[in-house]
């Protein structure tokens, strides 16, 4: 009696092939001889080497005077939050835009009052030339404020790491506080209010670009892994972004100190003032003299040529780092064709 030969179809499950429909791949089975298969098989079994961990920054031990800066600057940082530099911006294009229209009606007066006291109907013109000159550059300053503000949304870039940011924003704020504690010894010493003019100007473009770097998101600044090149644009960018963001307060404070020489202009005690206030104009080449009771209109127009100004210089200046980014993405993309 010829034993039952079970069906060829019906073979018990080896454990190599589970019933939970699981199917090799086909290419890794070749007709080879049983003793490269089980080379073959045991080769297989070998693990993967672990991939490659992420390099990480390390971590450095923290010391009492470091937490305690790093605290400290928390602290200032949280202050000068990105709301408050946001509203001071505002605020700043708002209010310097009344200031120009002061500025403007300033210098009609003060033009009237030179014509009369000099007997010059040459000054009248030059004021009533200087009204409708702002009134084209504030029309301008406008426009070029509200561009500013849509050309720093549309550039973004970024860094590797926030600390260049840090330290930075830490030496500017230092530096501000400095600043401005110097001017007011200085006027102190001297009882008069001249010397704290500049130093609180300087104090308050440094303390906002300190805000700046403690938070680069402002300026479309955000943190991403890249190599030593692409870092040096970044940095860069951030820069020339903050100094386009910073215009208005530029703005702002020029605009105020034109309306303030206007007004000390009218008294001979403020002469003095106005000609500290009209030691910013001698940087520029203008075309004909000022008399010196408007040289505050000349500083006022200065303001609304600011924003103009900062704009095209921008351009100017990230256009060279667009190149560089497109110098530096040329190897990459060459990698990506080869594969």
């Amino acid at each position: 009696m010829n034993p039952s030969i079970p069906d060829s179809n019906s073979q018990p499950a080896s454990p190599a092939s589970p019933s939970t429909g699981y199917a090799p791949d086909r290419t890794d089975f070749t007709a080879t001889a049983p003793a490269a298969a089980t080379g073959s098989a045991r080769a297989s079994a070998v693990p993967p080497p672990p991939p490659a961990a992420a390099t990480r920054t390390p971590v450095v031990a923290s010391t009492i005077l470091g937490d305690f800066v790093g605290s400290l600057l928390g602290r200032i940082a949280r202050w000068l939050s990105p709301g408050f530099v946001e509203r001071s911006l505002s605020f700043s294009r708002d209010v310097g835009q009344y200031a120009v229209l002061v500025g403007a009606a300033l210098t009609l007066v003060s033009a009237i009052y030179g014509a009369i006291k000099f007997n010059s109907f040459a000054v009248f013109l030059t004021g009533l030339g200087l009204v409708a000159a702002l009134a084209v550059a504030q029309f301008a300053a406008t426009r070029f404020l509200g561009a500013a503000v849509v050309t720093i949304g549309n550039t973004p870039s970024r860094i590797s790491s926030p600390a260049f940011l840090e330290c930075t924003g830490l030496l500017v704020l230092l530096f501000a506080a400095a600043t401005l504690i110097t001017g007011i010894i200085a006027s102190i010493q001297v009882s008069s209010i001249l010397p704290l003019l500049p130093s609180l100007f300087t104090s308050a473009l440094l303390m906002y670009f300190g805000a700046l770097a403690l938070h680069a998101r402002i300026v479309n600044v955000a943190i991403g892994s890249g190599s030593a090149g692409e870092e040096a644009t970044g940095i860069l960018s951030f820069f020339f972004k903050s100094a386009l963001k910073l215009v208005p307060i530029f703005f702002l404070l020029l605009a105020v100190a034109g309306d303030l020489a206007l007004l000390a202009s009218f008294s001979q005690s403020g002469q003095g003032f106005a000609r500290t206030v009209g030691s910013v104009l001698q940087f520029l080449p203008l075309p004909v003299s000022v008399p010196f009771n408007l040289v505050g209109s000349a500083v006022v127009m200065l303001a609304c040529l600011v924003p103009i100004i900062g704009y095209f210089v921008f351009l100017l200046l990230h256009l060279m780092i667009d190149v560089a980014r497109a110098v530096l993405s040329v190897p990459g993309k060459l990698d990506a064709l080869r594969r």
